[in-house]
């Protein structure tokens, strides 16, 4: 199996807590920006969400990418933390009773960035006591999570193959590679595998 081998001085160094503090409590602005810029009149949909999903996976593990993460770590667990994690502002926070699609982005911003909850914030329980439907609200969630962790385990394998050609590539010609989006080059791989 391809191995990304990244090195100490590549990497987190051992003895430097601040990185790693950094890195675990501190929002990517840039991540959550790429995330808002998909939305459509200030909403947020769970599609949005997904594609999130997908492109932050392949972005991660590409090394020419941009956003290429040397912590990038992925496992079962990591797959069913994605799969609530990017349902979760949409599924819990959203204010409608029966629409379990859509949030308003600044609701979605002020989550990441200020680690809370509106003020008032109420879920759609006690919000909407008569009309609100447990049956349809967890088959949606479920639903939705299974299909996250698909969509993440398949961003993950396009990612490592994307990942293996490059350095491939780059080994044979010895200049490296361009970056190019990571949704462009998953599409060419997804099409080429078919």
């Amino acid at each position: 199996e391809f191995n990304l081998n990244i090195t100490v001085e590549d990497g987190f160094r051992p003895n430097n807590e601040e990185t790693f503090i950094d890195f675990r409590y501190e929002v990517d602005r840039v991540l959550l920006k790429q995330l808002t810029d998909r939305s459509t009149n200030g909403m947020l949909t769970i599609a949005d969400h997904q594609n999130h999903l997908r492109t932050r996976i392949l972005d991660s593990l590409i090394p020419s990418s941009p956003r290429h993460d040397m912590f990038f770590v992925f496992s079962e667990e990591s797959m069913a933390v994605a799969a609530n994690q990017y349902l979760f502002p949409v599924m819990l926070l959203g204010e409608d009773a029966t629409d379990f699609t859509t949030i308003e982005m600044r609701v979605v911003e002020d989550l990441w960035t200020q680690f809370r909850f509106q003020e008032g914030f109420a879920p759609r329980s006690v919000r909407h006591p008569d009309t609100f439907d447990f049956v349809a609200f967890n088959a949606a969630r479920q639903a939705w999570q299974e299909e996250n962790i698909i969509i993440a385990a398949t961003a993950f394998a396009d990612g490592k193959d994307i990942a293996k050609r490059e350095a491939e590539e780059g080994e044979s010609s010895g200049t490296g590679t361009t970056s190019t989006s990571s949704d462009v080059k998953a599409s060419t791989t997804s099409t080429s595998s078919d």
